[in-house]
């Protein structure tokens, strides 16, 4: 059943059926106006992941230029100062430890863009549909209408409509509860593992 046949039924007099068509598009305002504000809610958090993914893409492209740069400083100093190229490698398993903070980051903020693009897209629609709904309901035409077909069906059952409003936002929070989780902690990276690699590159490069 529409939210606008919900809103009907609550509203209909059980003595003899009518109805107060001011009372439905009364309902229907205060459903629009939550139904926007939720809608514009779900857009800033998209735009805000959108603007910290950016964010967080410029600084890996960042820290991977950083990576080169020091990895050809750790294979130099192998030649020459192996004291060197410990001190560098400690600097070089930091600097990758980063990285794969920043990549499990990223990866993450791609879910929940996912996840927030999907619910403003479904909150988009439900404000759209609770729009053309108010629309009916302000002709009386329309509402003499849309009552005779909730009469042809004796099986909807009366539901209130402030208990219909709090269903609605009820399910909206238990949604917003299955927002992706954030990862755990990726394990950091040793200066024994960094020239470990680097000593196999260069012997595999030899």
């Amino acid at each position: 059943m529409s939210v606008l046949g919900q809103v009907l039924r609550s509203l209909q007099n059980e003595q003899d059926g009518s109805l107060n068509p001011e009372q439905v598009c009364l309902q229907l305002m205060q459903d629009c106006r939550h139904a926007e504000q939720h809608m514009q809610g779900l857009e800033r958090q998209y735009r805000q992941l959108k603007d910290e993914q950016a964010r967080l893409q410029q600084q890996a492209g960042s820290l991977l230029q950083r990576h080169r740069q020091l990895e050809q400083q750790v294979l130099a100093a192998l030649d020459t100062d192996e004291q060197q190229a410990l001190s560098l490698a400690h600097l070089l398993a930091t600097l990758e430890s980063e990285q794969t903070g920043h990549a499990t980051r990223l990866g993450h903020i791609s879910k929940r863009l996912t996840w927030y693009r999907r619910r403003w897209q479904e909150a988009e629609r439900h404000y759209h549909d609770l729009c053309r709904q108010l629309a009916m309901a302000r002709a009386s035409r329309c509402v003499r209408q849309t009552m005779a077909a909730i009469r042809e069906h004796p099986d909807v059952t009366l539901i209130n409509a402030k208990q219909a409003l709090a269903d609605i936002r009820a399910r909206e929070q238990q949604q917003d509860a299955d927002e992706p989780a954030a990862p755990p902690a990726p394990a950091s990276t040793s200066a024994d593992q960094v020239l470990a690699r680097l000593q196999q590159q260069r012997k595999q490069r030899s």
